[in-house]
């Protein structure tokens, strides 16, 4: 039954590079090309240090701001619930989005992740297309990105390369003399287009949801806005401003071949088999490419699955190479091969039970896991070898004696250093389990393997 129920778990298992990063801690990153460390600290940083410092369960604020960028770094207290934090705070910044400068970036929020433990993109892929870089990267934000975001496992798809469409408002200064106007005013009164309005509360379920309607803003919207009246009759941004639509600055270009590139990063949701989402991306690729209203060819540039299959597949390889030459080298040495292969086998049975068991606990397979049944592998190992050293010298003692009372007598003679060594193994890898912080994210995995 053992066996059957770890046969048919092995497949399900969660397969990762390390282990689940989720701490309760969030990262907001916010870019700004050029802007000196002092503007961005005074211009972006504060205000978002201001709205964050009012969202519940915030315990510690740390900020970064260096040349062209900014990070903020918000750790929340212990069983706090991060869905919940992350929504929280992204409503807080809703109201700083509006004032930021209009070079910046939006921010973004993000799962904090230890600097040990960053590794390079889950999956990333180039977009080659003879399209301009702007309009490259407005179709497959339009089209592309839906739909891998439709892929099980994907939990997000970030373009990188080209620009963001902006609209511009060039204004006349010598229109907004004559009317009386200034350029904070009409910022001021381009802001009210952009409020949320209440709708009323629904009742469904024993929960009241509150919900609001936020209109689209058109450039028509934007022309005719009213900016005030003068002798009766109104002033519209579009007699003293042109508004156009146009795109942010680009930072870098990048070609193959004479045609453009933008890449995409694709993030695999926690808790999410590495391999498996990484063999979907890539059964997708071909029918997405053939399926895009535009020309784009897609270029795998980082697949951290391919390489994490690839790695646990020569892991395989090696261990059954080991697992031959050990039984090869115990059979000669003892002249019993029926005994050595009962050691080997229960090595084989040791590793399906304890990959079943990862799998109705919930513990994935990763590079921590995997150290942790090794030294727990060595010491079955060990172990099985002074038993069946016990019992071979038992047998070989007493030739004409009876085979089973042998057996018996030969594990009874080395249980206790065995059970001794074993319990002491155990305890002292127990006590990682009581760490917290960073180092919970390497030991605990270590010790519940173990």
């Amino acid at each position: 039954a053992l066996l059957v129920t770890g046969v048919s778990a092995v497949p399900r298992l969660n397969i990762e590079a390390w282990p689940d990063t989720e701490l309760p801690v969030l990262s907001i990153v916010t870019s700004w090309n050029g802007a000196s460390p002092s503007a961005i600290q005074r211009s972006i940083t504060l205000p978002i240090e201001a709205a964050v410092a009012s969202c519940p369960g915030v315990e510690d604020i740390d900020s970064q701001s260096r040349h062209g960028q900014r990070s903020v770094t918000v750790k929340y207290k212990r069983g706090t619930d991060m869905d919940f934090a992350r929504l929280e705070l992204s409503e807080q910044l809703g109201a700083v989005r509006r004032n930021l400068p209009a070079q910046a970036g939006q921010p973004f929020i993000r799962p904090y992740v230890p600097e040990e433990l960053r590794t390079e993109e889950f999956f990333s892929v180039s977009l080659i297309s003879p399209l301009s870089m702007n309009e490259l990267r407005d179709r497959a934000e339009t089209w592309l990105v839906p739909r891998f975001l439709a892929i099980p496992g994907v939990a997000d798809a970030e373009l990188r390369g080209g620009a963001r469409p902006i609209v511009k408002i060039l204004l006349d200064l010598e229109l907004m003399e004559r009317y009386g106007l200034t350029a904070d005013g009409i910022a001021n009164r381009l802001d009210t287009l952009d409020d949320i309005t209440p709708a009323g509360p629904v009742r469904r379920s024993g929960l009241e949801l509150t919900v609001s309607v936020r209109d689209d803003v058109t450039l028509r919207m934007l022309e005719d806005t009213v900016l005030r009246t003068v002798a009766g009759q109104p002033v519209t941004l579009g007699h003293v401003a042109r508004v156009q639509p146009d795109f942010e600055d680009i930072s870098y270009y990048s070609r193959i071949n004479g045609d453009n590139v933008i890449t995409l990063n694709v993030t695999k949701r926690s808790g999410q088999n590495s391999i498996a989402v990484s063999r979907r991306l890539r059964g997708e690729l071909p029918e997405i490419q053939a399926d895009a209203p535009f020309p784009v060819q897609f270029e795998i540039d980082q697949d951290e699955g391919d390489d994490l299959e690839e790695k646990l597949r020569e892991l395989v390889i090696r261990s059954l190479v080991i697992l031959g030459l050990l039984f090869a080298m115990l059979a000669i040495a003892l002249k019993r091969v029926r005994l050595t292969a009962i050691v080997i086998s229960s090595i084989l049975l040791a590793i399906v039970i304890c990959l079943s068991l990862f799998y109705f606990f919930g513990v994935s397979v990763n590079f921590i896991t995997i150290s942790g049944l090794t030294v727990c592998f060595g010491m079955l190992l060990d172990n099985s070898i002074l038993v069946l050293d016990g019992i071979h010298r038992r047998l070989s003692g007493d030739r004409g004696g009876d085979s089973r009372a042998a057996l018996v007598a030969g594990t009874r003679e080395v249980a206790f250093p065995i059970m001794a060594t074993t319990l002491t193994t155990v305890v002292a890898f127990l006590s990682f389990i009581f760490m917290t912080d960073r180092l919970s994210l390497f030991y605990v995995p270590l010790a519940v393997s173990v």
